[in-house]
């Protein structure tokens, strides 16, 4: 059966696959969008059609800004209203128009036959209820059942997910979970209701490369289980390759290339699908000078939270060790990457280090000037100093002030700038040097993709100059392309600028590409550090070996 599809580069190919005597579950065609915005129209999505059959597993790829996730919003119904569909769109679900169907017909669909995951956990998750009342909602909205029943149907899709001591974990709320364990909590709920479609966008961005295959293979179960259609939206190609039978290749709102996963890896026809599978970060951080000296000392930090456990009916506390007692040394002009599984503590230790997180014992000077001590009004003087970039950009940008705002907020702040003019042009400096255009100050964050969005978190830590950047996963959001370019701005500021960074993620590919030494976290205790080549290529601990098992054999 051939396939339809209206693009600028078309194969001409068909699907090797046992379902092509059925009918597509999902069947798109012709889908346009466009967004309006202050100055006139952007056409996000181009003319794009695709077809979706159950049991099989199709990937959309591209670059931020693609219009991959749009795409897949359109066929949940969740554009916003600045968003127009093209009048000849057609999203047909068993043979019905879904772009027909009224907001409450939507509404009972979602989430019920048709399930999504999205990309920023933290914006989806609701923060005044604890995960457990979230995850017992999304059942009892679509399914006749019991609040003790949706209960232990929450407490076993927690366990399937494999996060750490669920029960703990149905209590607590949101911002108390690394980001991986949020991803997990909202794939949790996508699965709660056993969809025919999960549309699964970036589903693994945010997860360590150990957990991201425990998460897939428990997708690709389920699917298999139940006959479950999935749609995955991602720019890691290492996954589309290992778990998606037909990939899209999209480029500017219009699709590229498709054809087999087999076919488009070992013989790509358009050059833009050659560009993305050569990509991927390379070369190695410079050596630093030998007349830098120590930005950042830290000695004896720890961090501790008391948790609830022990189920909805009898809660009991314990206390959970986050950060035990760490030590850390940074020099300037170094980049030290702090790896390890979610939950490890890493993000807890990089946001203790800046006075973020309250540490309850330690020493941290900054400067050689000691900052565990001092209170928020004696902090601030520094802050234009120490700059972050945060895991989830789309939580940490304000969505009801415009770019524009939101960069020079920090200038206004820290009274950077002699006038409006002069901080406007830092900002669009800023923008320009984050791989972005100086003309999107009158737009909103929710106007832009999720690598998008990283790429305006970055720019707003750099607008103010500081000498030290905690970057808390800031690639995890972007393609390989992009991933590059911004290990390549990272190096070009900090050879130019003397910066100093904690470098925190889960892919230790780009750790080795950008970072001089690393420290692998487990459990909130260091298991190993050293030169980054050193521990990458002859890890001394079985968890360190995992860690880089995972990360460089997949490929």
């Amino acid at each position: 059966m051939a396939l339809s599809l209206v693009s600028s580069f078309a194969p001409s190919t068909r699907r090797d696959h046992d379902l092509r005597s059925e009918s597509p579950i999902i069947d798109a065609r012709n889908i346009g969008v466009n967004f309006t915005v202050e100055h006139g129209h952007v056409e996000a999505v181009k003319d794009v059609s695709f077809q979706l059959y159950r049991g099989e597993t199709i990937a959309i790829v591209g670059e931020s800004g693609s219009g991959k996730s749009v795409t897949a919003r359109t066929v949940m119904g969740l554009l916003s209203k600045r968003a127009s569909v093209s009048p000849k769109a057609r999203v047909e679900y068993d043979g019905a128009n879904i772009l027909t169907f009224s907001e409450k017909a939507r509404r009972r669909l979602r989430g019920d036959r048709i399930s999504m995951i999205f990309q920023e956990p933290m914006s989806s998750l609701n923060p005044l209820y604890s995960v457990g009342t979230q995850i017992v909602e999304a059942i009892r909205v679509h399914r006749k059942t019991t609040r003790r029943q949706a209960e232990a149907r929450a407490l076993e899709l927690l366990k399937q997910v494999q996060i750490p001591d669920p029960e703990a974990r149905l209590r607590q709320y949101p911002h108390q979970l690394s980001g991986g364990q949020r991803q997990r909590v909202m794939i949790a709920m996508a699965l709660a209701n056993d969809p025919d479609v999960l549309i699964a966008d970036e589903p693994t961005t945010a997860l360590d490369v150990t957990v991201q295959a425990q998460i897939l293979n428990l997708i690709r179960s389920l699917q298999q289980q139940r006959g479950m259609a999935v749609v995955l939206i991602t720019h890691d190609l290492t996954i589309v390759r290992k778990f998606s039978d037909y990939v899209y290749v999209m480029q500017h709102g219009e699709m590229r290339e498709h054809n087999t996963t087999e076919q488009l890896f070992t013989n790509p026809q358009h050059p833009y699908t050659k560009h993305l599978l050569a990509s991927e970060p390379r070369g190695q951080a410079k050596p630093i000078p030998e007349s830098s000296d120590v930005i950042l000392d830290a000695r004896g930090v720890r961090v501790s939270f008391m948790l609830r456990h022990g189920g909805f009916f009898k809660p009991a506390l314990r206390e959970l060790v986050a950060v035990d007692s760490l030590n850390l040394t940074l020099r300037r002009h170094e980049t030290l990457g702090l790896v390890g599984e979610s939950g490890s503590g890493k993000t807890t230790f990089g946001q203790a280090l800046l006075r973020l997180t309250n540490a309850e014992s330690g020493e941290i000077l900054f400067d050689r000037q000691p900052i565990h001590g001092r209170s928020r009004a004696e902090m601030r003087p520094l802050r234009s100093r120490m700059q972050v970039v945060f895991q989830d950009p789309f939580s940490s940008l304000n969505p009801r002030m415009t770019i524009g705002q939101i960069i020079e907020e920090g200038l206004v702040v820290n009274r950077l700038g002699v006038s409006k003019a002069e901080r406007l042009d830092r900002v669009r400096e800023a923008l320009v040097a984050a791989g972005m255009p100086g003309n999107i100050l009158s737009r909103f964050p929710h106007e832009f993709s999720g690598g998008q969005r990283q790429r305006i978190a970055i720019a707003r830590a750099i607008a103010l100059e500081p000498e030290f950047i905690l970057l808390d996963e800031p690639t995890s959001a972007l393609d390989l392309s992009v991933q590059a370019q911004i290990i390549d701005l990272l190096r070009k500021l900090q050879e130019e600028r003397g910066l100093s960074y904690l470098f925190i993620s889960h892919d230790l590919k780009v750790v080795k590409a950008l970072c001089h030494r690393v420290i692998v976290m487990q459990h909130g205790k260091i298991m190993e550090e050293g030169p980054v080549n050193e521990v990458l290529s002859n890890p001394k601990t079985d968890y360190t070996e995992r860690l880089v098992k995972a990360a460089f054999e997949v490929a």
